[in-house]
């Protein structure tokens, strides 16, 4: 943050690339007052090492899922089998 910290809410459903706009904090402008908008992009790390735990939590949000799931969601989840040889 240019001038100070500021608090962004991630909203439910943010998709990886999506981007949030918080209005007046960006970059002050050159000839004349106020501040352009601070425009921040989702980037989601997808783990490379999961432990037994997290890999049996992922089993169970994919079984929760099954039937209802999103393209997104379809891609990760196949993304995590091709990972992790399942």
């Amino acid at each position: 943050m240019l001038d100070g910290a500021a608090r962004l809410k991630i909203p439910a459903g943010t998709q990886p690339g999506q981007r949030l706009v918080l209005k007046g904090k960006g970059m002050p402008h050159l000839r004349g007052r106020g501040r352009g908008d601070a425009i921040y992009e989702v980037i989601v790390e997808v783990p490379t090492h999961l432990t037994a735990r997290q890999r049996e939590l992922l089993e169970e949000f994919r079984g929760a899922h099954e039937g209802d799931s999103s393209p997104r969601v379809s891609k990760f989840l196949e993304r995590m089998k091709q990972l992790f040889g399942s």
